[in-house]
């Protein structure tokens, strides 16, 4: 086992043990994970073999992706795992899921924002019509016992700047004639798609809002500040800021993130939204400097690249309704979740 792969296992040993919530509600139960050969998927599955290689889970698991064999050709840590069956396919096409599902986690999306603008009809359709084609499929289902949506924390649109953090009624503005918004349109609809079908069908629904995340898996060709910054400060820097690093958001790690979504499947509550992230707040520059004291020589930052009079901004989640309706927690606080990240990186370039 190489380093990076074994500080994933470790990883997710901690998760298990430091968050003391139950998932006996899995037990011998079959997950579908729609898009589950990305970030989050991946940390599915590796907290699912762990359930079931030491706690006796016997939990099944289909992954649907477009890129679901070639996943499994290259993730090698679930070889021979036969409870996980792998299905390509596009989401925007599915018309029915394996007749004895009984969870359901939908996370097939694009959230690469540069697609906005260079294809934003794909993203609407992949994120807008994929929801419908699996709600329909669902609703077919006779032992559906949780339906799983991963939304986004960008439905709020602006959080102004005098809230602390936002909760799950809060309502900001998006401008619906801007392509770049495409995106967050595209899963408030996905949303009102899902509450149509749990009111008119009683479908088992529960709605998860992610914020920000690093970890392992995680792509650093994604255009976050956190990949953003991880990758510019590997290649030797600099790593650069768009305004002058006012700009307030929050960084969850991986293992709590999927942790969370395994406990809102077990555990969450039938007609509930839940933020999932971390309610820790940092400004930019902050997070910049926490990210380039892991490197010697140490990289330099630079602020206020591209346009002038860059708007600073704040995204940060009030994680009440998770806390005490799931008992979960955050586990890994933000400096160690750096230096893990980066150990990852480090040790997957070798």
């Amino acid at each position: 086992m190489n380093l990076a792969q074994k500080l994933v296992e470790g990883d997710v040993t901690a998760v298990i043990t430091k968050q003391n919530v139950k998932l006996d509600a899995l037990r011998g139960k079959h997950i579908f994970i729609s898009g589950g050969t990305g970030f989050l998927g991946t940390w599915l599955l590796e907290i699912i073999k762990e359930l079931n290689s030491t706690y006796d889970f016997k939990i099944r698991v289909t992954v649907f992706s477009r890129k679901a064999k070639d996943f499994a050709r290259k993730h090698t840590q679930f070889d021979n795992l036969d409870y996980i069956t792998y299905i390509n396919g596009d989401i925007r096409y599915l018309s029915e899921l394996p007749l004895d599902t009984e969870y359901i986690i939908h996370a097939a999306s694009v959230s690469d924002r540069r697609l906005a603008a260079s294809t934003p009809n794909a993203v609407a359709d992949t994120i807008g019509l994929g929801t419908m084609q699996i709600l329909r499929a669902s609703n077919l289902l006779e032992n559906l016992n949780k339906f799983i949506l991963l939304s986004s924390c960008l439905i709020y649109g602006k959080q102004t700047w005098d809230l602390d953090s936002i909760d799950e009624e809060y309502t900001g503005s998006i401008s619906c004639d801007q392509v770049g918004n495409v995106y967050a349109e595209s899963k408030r609809f996905s949303e009102i798609l899902a509450q149509s079908y749990l009111n008119e069908y009683k479908l088992p629904l529960v709605i998860l809002r992610p914020f920000a995340f690093i970890g392992p898996h995680l792509s650093l060709q994604l255009p976050w500040a956190g990949t953003d910054f991880i990758r510019d400060s590997l290649l030797g820097g600099p790593i650069r800021i768009m305004g002058d690093g006012s700009t307030i958001r929050s960084f969850m790690y991986a293992s709590d993130y999927a942790f969370w979504v395994l406990a809102a499947l077990a555990n969450g509550a039938s007609r509930k939204k839940y933020n999932v992230g971390n309610p820790e707040s940092i400004k930019l520059i902050d997070f910049a400097e926490l990210i380039v004291s892991q490197f010697t020589p140490k990289r330099a930052i630079l602020t206020n690249i591209g346009q002038k009079n860059q708007s600073k901004s704040k995204l940060v989640p009030n994680v009440d309704n998770a806390i005490n309706d799931l008992r979960v927690s955050v586990t890994v606080p933000l400096t160690e979740a750096i230096e893990r990240t980066i150990y990852w990186h480090k040790e997957s370039l070798k």
